[in-house]
């Protein structure tokens, strides 16, 4: 078996961090801010090593972390009964507190395990036959199983005959369950997601963010919790982290204080969307995160908005719909009309999009990106498209020459004549639930 370090040894202790796909390296970049070593990314995974104080900051700070987990056992088993056999030999106790409740969470590659459940099954029957045998006086050894709301969570996973056991800092909420959602949020985006795409396009505090198809919200609200300079977990009070013997309670407050920043300089925030419904949804979130100082919020269509007056060029993000509940040729002109809006009103910004991979609607929009990121929403696989917004041709608008003549113009509906003010149609969307891909 693996020598992992046991409970209150000093030194870097290893973990690892779940996240989203394409999220990786923004993980590891947050781990290296907090003094993390020996830092490896995999396939939404990122491991390292890091001391407590820096394991804290990460804890209350991180904004593209799923779940953390700490290894406490790496062993190999060649099978169900061979996993008991050994499973019941390990150390629980340091770990593991047979009084309170607990679940298991289980992921199995391997043509020895037959079947996840099985392997669950086995881990929890040797758990149960450890704290029989050998603590008598504190129990028969039953466990108490919670899968709604347990005091501990346990990792198990298994590829090929290497087991690896975790503990789970964060308990049943995973990270990306901030606590601000309206409960009434229709298709939202994920908040890790979210914040992972904001930093994908380059986009941090101070600097001016335009939602005009906010949905319920989320990016303005992600976006104004980075400006705010508040740990974004420091609040949490139901974590499995606060239940181990080795949580210090002292350092964990003193690494709250001073993971705090103070901002001065604060951009606008500005959410709009042309259905009264949602944006409902998005001031109630605004309003639970306490960030109505930092986010507006307005009933707007896009498609007829001017970019905001007297502030510096920022991001403009959209999230349109994707077509559940748009007809292909609506849909086309919506995606034409979002190209043609950010092509001739928002020159000098910058723009980003998702729609999905395979969306045929997405040529529409007419522009060429500066850079693309493939990530995952949900189960969708989508295209997270950056865009500069300049006039002329791209050669020219790179060569530094700055043509006026447009180029690669994307194809406009309704456009009016030379000389006024350019609209677009919006197509006929049918009511009465959001579309799954917009947020």
């Amino acid at each position: 078996m693996s020598q992992l370090k046991k409970a209150g040894e000093p030194g870097p202790v290893e973990y690892v961090v779940r996240t989203l796909m394409g999220l990786e390296p923004l993980v590891a970049s947050e781990a290296e801010a907090c003094g993390a070593i020996d830092i490896q990314q995999g396939r939404r995974s990122v491991s390292f090593s890091i001391e407590e104080q820096g394991l804290y900051r990460f804890l209350q700070t991180t904004r593209f972390a799923v779940r953390v987990l700490r290894p406490v056992f790496r062993f190999q088993a060649k099978g169900p009964d061979d996993l008991h056999a050994k499973a019941v030999k390990l150390n629980w106790s340091q770990w593991v507190d047979a009084r309170k409740s607990m679940a298991l969470d289980v992921t199995v590659h391997s043509d020895h395990f037959p079947h996840d459940q099985f392997a669950m099954f086995r881990m929890k029957d040797a758990m149960s036959d450890h704290f029989r045998d050998r603590m008598k006086g504190q129990g028969s050894g039953h466990l108490n199983i919670n899968r709604t709301a347990p005091d501990q969570l346990i990792h198990l996973h298994i590829a090929g005959e290497e087991v690896t056991i975790s503990l789970d800092l964060v308990g049943k909420d995973a990270l990306f369950k901030r606590g601000y959602r309206a409960p009434r949020a229709r298709a939202p985006l994920n908040e890790v997601l979210t914040a992972g795409l904001l930093a994908l396009a380059g986009w941090k505090p101070g600097e001016t963010l335009v939602d005009p198809m906010c949905g319920s919200g989320t990016f303005s609200i992600e976006a104004a919790l980075w400006t705010a300079g508040v740990p974004i977990h420091a609040g949490r009070t139901s974590w499995t982290l606060f239940g181990m013997p080795t949580f210090d309670s002292r350092l964990w407050r003193s690494v709250s204080e001073s993971a705090r920043e103070e901002r001065i300089d604060r951009a606008p925030i500005l959410a709009s969307d042309w259905n009264k419904h949602p944006v409902g949804d998005a001031r109630e979130s605004v309003r639970t995160a306490g960030l109505e100082h930092l986010v507006r919020v307005e009933v707007a269509d896009f498609l007829d908005l001017k970019p905001p007056r007297g502030v510096e060029p920022g991001l403009v993000v959209l999230n349109p719909p994707y077509g559940q509940r748009v007809q292909a040729a609506d849909l086309d002109n919506l995606y034409g009309g979002i190209g043609g809006a950010l092509k001739h009103r928002w020159t000098g910004w910058r723009a980003a999009i998702l729609f999905p991979k395979d969306l045929e609607a997405q040529y529409r929009i007419g522009l060429k990106p500066s850079s693309k990121h493939t990530v995952m929403n949900g189960p969708l696989a989508c295209t997270w498209a950056i865009y500069d917004l300049f006039k002329g041709k791209r050669a020219d608008h790179l060569s530094g020459e700055g043509a006026e003549e447009p180029a690669a113009e994307p194809v406009p509906v309704a456009q009016e004549p030379e000389g006024e003010t350019v609209r677009f149609r919006r197509p006929r969307i049918q009511k009465p639930k959001d579309d799954a891909g917009a947020e």
